[in-house]
C-alpha cells in the first residue's frame, strides 16, 4: 500500500518475497514524477501496480534513479523502462555498465544465492539502452521543479552506490548506506530495529564509517531507507549504523577467513539476539533476519579474503 511520506513523496511496498513492509521504492510527485529505486525484475507488478495506487503510469516518469545495481534495488530497471519511454535512467559511474548489460552482475548474483533462489526471489534483469543511462558523479544535481537531488557517491555497502538527497524534504535516499530498517510490521517487535547491511562482494568497514562522517556533516532530518520506510530524526538511523557496525567488527575479530559461513551468520544472530533480549522484545522477531544475515557473513568473509590479500599485492 502506497504511504504518504510528506513533501510530494510517497512510499510504494514492493512486497519482495511477498512480504510487506521489505523493500520498496520511493516516488516523487511533482513537474517530472521521478522514482528511486525500482526493486527486482520480481516487484515490477507490484510496483506498476503501486504506481497506479497513486494515479500515475509508467509512461508518466520522467526520471528513474537507482541507489546501487544490487538486484533488490535495480533489478528490475530494465523492465520499468521499457514502459517508461519518457525517463532518463540515474546512476553511479560504476553502475551504469552494469544497467546496460546485465550478464556480468546476473552471474556474479548467482554465485551468492545460486541459481535456484536468484531465478525465484528476484527474476532475470533486462538491459536498459546507453543512450538512456545518465552517470551522476558526486556532487551532481538533478533539477525537479522546484526541488532539487544532489547525489553522493556513498561506498562501504557497495562501491556502485549513490546516496540520494531531497532538499525541499532535508531527506537522504540511503538505498543501503544507513541499515536495513526492520519495520515492526515485519518482526513482531514495538520499534523498529536498524541493523547495518554488508551483502557481497564490497563491504568496506573504513569506507562505510567515512561515508556516515560526511552524510552526518549534511545535518539531515530523515533517512528513506529502501529496506523499509523513514527514520526521523536521521541522526538516529546513522547512530544506529554505527552501533551495528561496531558489533559487526567485533564479530570479524572472532572469526578467521576460512570460517564456515553459517558460523559467522550464528554468531550475528547472537549478537542481536543479545540486543533484543536486554529490550525484552520477543526472540522469535529475529527470523525475518535470518536472509540478511546470511548474506552479512558472506559479505564479511570476502572482505577479510581481500584484507588477507592486501600485503601480498603491495610486494
Amino acid at each position: 500500500m502506497a504511504e504518504a511520506q510528506g513533501d510530494d513523496i510517497w512510499l510504494l511496498d514492493l512486497e519482495e518475497f511477498g512480504d510487506s513492509r521489505r523493500t520498496g521504492a520511493y516516488l516523487i510527485l511533482g513537474p517530472e514524477p521521478t522514482l528511486i529505486e525500482t526493486g527486482s525484475a520480481r516487484c515490477h507488478d507490484q510496483l506498476v501496480a503501486e504506481l497506479a495506487a497513486v494515479g500515475l503510469r509508467p509512461e508518466d516518469l520522467r526520471h528513474v534513479v537507482v541507489t546501487h545495481v544490487h538486484l533488490d534495488h535495480a533489478g528490475g530497471a530494465g523492465h520499468l523502462m521499457a514502459r517508461a519511454p519518457h525517463a532518463l535512467l540515474h546512476c553511479h559511474p560504476r553502475a551504469a555498465r552494469h544497467l546496460v548489460d546485465p550478464e556480468r552482475l546476473w552471474q556474479g548474483a548467482m554465485a551468492v544465492y545460486g541459481a535456484e533462489r536468484l531465478r525465484a526471489w528476484f527474476g532475470r534483469p533486462e538491459p536498459v539502452a546507453p543512450q538512456r543511462v545518465v552517470v551522476e558523479g558526486d556532487g551532481a544535481r538533478l533539477a525537479l521543479g522546484t526541488r532539487t537531488l544532489t547525489f553522493y557517491d556513498t561506498p562501504g555497502h557497495a562501491r556502485h552506490h549513490l546516496g540520494v538527497v531531497d532538499d525541499q524534504s532535508r531527506g537522504l535516499f540511503s538505498g543501503d548506506t544507513v541499515s536495513i530498517r526492520f519495520d515492526p510490521a515485519l518482526t513482531g517487535w514495538p520499534e523498529p530495529y536498524w541493523f547495518p547491511s554488508t551483502t557481497p562482494v564490497d563491504f568496506d568497514p573504513p569506507a562505510l564509517f567515512a561515508t556516515l562522517d560526511r552524510l552526518e556533516a549534511l545535518g539531515l532530518d530523515v533517512v528513506f531507507h529502501t529496506h523499509f520506510g523513514a527514520t526521523r530524526p536521521a541522526a538516529h538511523a546513522l547512530a544506529e549504523t554505527r552501533r551495528g557496525l561496531g558489533a559487526i567488527l567485533a564479530v570479524l575479530e572472532q572469526v578467521s577467513r576460512d570460517a564456515p559461513a553459517d558460523e559467522v551468520a550464528r554468531r550475528l544472530e547472537a549478537v542481536v539476539r543479545r540486543d533484543v533480549q536486554s529490550r525484552g522484545w520477543p526472540e522469535e522477531g529475529i527470523r525475518p533476519l535470518a536472509l540478511d544475515l546470511e548474506l552479512n557473513a558472506q559479505g564479511m568473509l570476502v572482505y577479510l579474503a581481500r584484507q588477507a590479500q592486501r600485503p601480498h599485492s603491495q610486494t
